[in-house]
């Protein structure tokens, strides 16, 4: 009885629809339209040239026309002509387009409520509400230097009241198990992995993120009514298993996220500011400009929970909670129980927060989960206790844009010039910390060009990256903190070399003085053209000392690399002092004072310089 019914309502529905063959549409006038565009992933600056593609999905299984030569019209045709043969099939195929042609009363209402699977599944995540994430920016994983964002979808009803119930619309690449880190790197940047959308709870993603990562997230939901949550999640379906190729700085996680959104707001251009690179608390930025993104809330990591814990205590208490985290027979020892109920309440949250950080990433042993759970115990039998409230950081898409233009007057030596610095991205220590992680560098596509006073313009330098992480170390925390760079470099003193240059290194750093200290080992690998043995090798220590600020950031720091005796150009000791003074001026601008001081094998120089800094 069903297939005869389908079989009869299919023969109804084809009888209704217009003869397309009879140009009761205008193709051409449907097909330029905003809402055909984005359903297509249409670049919206495409020219169709050869170096633009005219759609950004790779896959033909999303196109019904199976001509070679891709256009609006032709797959807007191929549409029509496909609804008016077999009208359910395709509805369930392809629901977004469905809903937008019976928008514009050309189908006939009623066709998705015969789609099974679809309407199952509609069911399934009944969502009431869309929401924004932005998970932040880590640096020890290639993958969310720049942090990530994603779309959260609430159910309605009850249990939309917990976002533990919510599910996560998600665009990433797709990579084999165990993929190397630098083939992935490689790849991503150049492309090679395919790209997908997929759905998860988003408990999950708190695990991973806050939890496992360590890592903020910000929650901004969106204003969308019921007909564009229906469009938004109508596309996500017809995007089921469909590739896109996936490039680390253009199409990306974020990118793809704006192409959902214009659909859901066709009438929005999300997506053209990044065609060259989307960086994700740019996307972010964008969509919280355009008016359709609410006041964010705010989800402190573990991490940022457990300091908030260890900031209430003193230095006597803290080593109690590592005793208590150590041994739970510490519980009944006299020391501990000196202290009034109150305060071994909080020793023993913050004991068992403790415990729990440090176990979050391998599985806990029988004794961990013993202790862990004794110090649970602890804690409930004082009763319930008033959670502090973590205050909330800047918000990362009130920070500083990510890319950067500088000009600079300087002096060094008695000769006076004149630089331009350009970085696609992204930040750097001195620059204004508000919305950033502290202690972070992370800089993409640095480029400096001088003139001299008498000279030509000449390239002062080029670093395609230059990575440094300053994570500061103490009883509870052992982080690594390290530095990574590559690119091109002028050497001041030997006639003015150009030298290609990778160093790395790693140590350690500590609060101090109400900043940073750090020291970072290392090795620098060098090729100078001008020198006898292009290739050398040398090893280098740099330190100093960070202190980080909204408005004001200063860094003293001094580096000392030695690449060994010899007669040869560009052997023996290169030493460095350099101080850094950064004033904000508004959130795209600032001034930057820097003094330097230079010993390269045995010739000093000293150069003074004063810089506008423009950020966009």
């Amino acid at each position: 009885m069903f297939v005869l019914r389908m079989t009869v309502l299919t023969l109804l529905l084809s009888a209704s629809l217009p003869s397309y063959a009879q140009n009761s549409v205008d193709i051409g006038q449907l097909a330029a339209t905003p809402m055909w565009r984005a359903l297509l992933h249409i670049p919206r600056s495409t020219s169709f040239s050869i170096n633009e593609p005219a759609s950004y999905v790779d896959d033909p299984r999303f196109f019904i026309d199976r001509n070679e030569i891709f256009s609006r019209e032709g797959e807007l045709s191929a549409t029509l002509e496909a609804f008016q043969l077999n009208p359910i099939s395709t509805a369930c195929r392809f629901p977004a387009r469905y809903l937008w042609l019976q928008s514009q009363n050309i189908l006939p209402a009623g066709l998705l409520s015969e789609c099974a699977e679809y309407m199952e599944w509609r069911e399934k995540i009944d969502v009431e509400r869309v929401v924004l994430v932005l998970a932040a920016s880590y640096l020890n994983s290639p993958s969310s230097m720049y942090g990530h964002t994603f779309l959260r979808l609430d159910p309605a009803g009850e249990r939309g009241e917990s976002a533990f119930l919510s599910y996560a619309l998600n665009f990433a690449a797709s990579i084999p198990p165990g993929e190397n880190g630098m083939l992935y790197a490689y790849r991503g940047i150049l492309g090679g992995y395919p790209g997908l959308f997929s759905m998860q709870p988003y408990y999950e993603k708190i695990q991973e993120y806050s939890r496992l990562e360590n890592r903020d997230i910000w929650e901004y939901p969106l204003s969308m009514n019921a007909a564009q949550i229906d469009m938004l999640l109508a596309h996500t379906w017809e995007l089921r298993d469909i590739n896109f190729d996936y490039y680390f700085f253009d199409e990306n996680c974020s990118f793809r996220l704006l192409e959902l959104l214009e659909v859901a707001f066709p009438d929005l251009d999300l997506t053209s500011p990044f065609a060259h690179a989307a960086m994700p608390v740019d996307t972010v930025r964008e969509v919280v400009e355009s008016g359709i993104a609410e006041q964010p809330r705010y989800r402190a990591s573990k991490r940022i929970e457990l300091e908030a814990v260890l900031a209430e205590l003193d230095a006597a208490q803290k080593a109690m909670v590592i005793r208590l985290a150590t041994a739970e027979s510490q519980l009944k020892h006299p020391d501990y129980l000196a202290y009034s109920a109150d305060q071994r309440q909080l020793l023993a949250t913050a004991a068992y927060r403790y415990l729990r950080y440090i176990s979050n990433r391998e599985e806990r042993s029988p004794a961990q989960a013993n202790r862990s759970l004794a110090l649970l115990r602890e804690m409930q039998s004082y009763g319930p206790r008033a959670v502090r409230q973590i205050e909330m950081p800047g918000r990362p898409d009130q920070g500083h844009p990510t890319s950067m233009l500088s000009l600079s007057g300087g002096s060094s030596e008695d000769r006076q010039y004149a630089d331009m610095e350009w970085r696609i991205s992204y930040h750097d220590a001195l620059d204004s910390v508000a919305g950033y992680p502290e202690g972070a560098t992370l800089m993409m596509g640095r480029l400096k060009l001088r003139w001299r006073d008498g000279d030509t313009l000449q390239l002062q330098g080029f670093d395609p990256i230059a990575i440094r992480s300053l994570a500061p170390r103490d009883a509870f925390f052992k982080p690594i903190s390290w530095q990574v760079n590559a690119g091109l470099e002028r050497l001041e003193n030997i006639e003015e070399s150009m030298v290609a240059r990778v160093s790395g290194g790693a140590g350690a750093s500590v609060n101090f003085l109400k900043g940073v200290a750090y020291g970072l080992p290392g090795l620098r690998l060098e090729h100078n053209d001008d020198a006898e043995d292009p290739w050398r090798i040398a090893a280098q220590i740099n330190v100093g000392q960070l202190w980080q600020g909204n408005v004001w950031a200063t860094e003293l720091r001094a580096s000392y690399i030695d690449f060994g005796g010899g007669d040869d150009i560009g052997r023996g000791v290169r030493q460095s002092a350099y101080l850094g003074i950064n004033r904000v001026l508004s959130a795209n601008q600032a001034m930057r004072l820097s003094l330097e001081y230079r010993k390269e094998f045995g010739l000093e120089s000293t150069a003074a310089e004063l810089a506008w800094r423009h950020y966009f």
